[in-house]
């Protein structure tokens, strides 16, 4: 799939650019609302709201999602949060079964959600989670 390669990309690009800051400036979480959804079409979605705050303006940080469903995982690159403070809603969709039937059902499942940085310590830089969980989720298949 290229958007997750392109949303890497993008990811890299803004934290090469962009001074690190220390783990210690960051404070934030991340939940998962308690329904994911599978479109007609085949697009998954999944949804939650964070918090965070940073000291530095500089530091990137973006919210990561995967579902995970009998030993399944599937990801959705990143999108960029804010971190002012605030609550703010996130989403992340794609294809569910991209170049193959993964067999993703509904039921149960979990949303794997993370508040990502990348750090550099002088070379390639390095996805870091600075807060995240699993949370169970009910899968609705609008498929069938």
């Amino acid at each position: 799939m290229r958007l997750p390669a392109l949303a890497l990309a993008a990811l890299t690009a803004v934290v090469v650019l962009s001074p690190s800051a220390s783990a210690d400036s960051f404070s934030g979480s991340i939940s998962a609302h308690q329904l994911a959804r599978i479109a007609p079409d085949g697009t998954l979605t999944l949804s939650g709201t964070y918090r965070c705050e940073t000291s530095s303006s500089a530091r990137a940080v973006f919210v990561s999602s995967n579902l995970v469903q009998d030993n399944k995982r599937l990801g959705f690159g990143s999108t960029e949060a804010r971190c002012d403070g605030q609550e703010h809603e996130w989403s992340s969709s794609g294809p569910v079964d991209g170049l193959m039937d993964l067999g993703f059902h509904e039921g149960r499942a979990a949303v794997d959600a993370h508040l990502m940085t990348l750090e550099s310590d002088g070379g390639l830089p390095m996805p870091r989670a600075l807060a995240g969980q699993e949370e169970p989720v009910r899968l609705v298949d609008d498929r069938i």
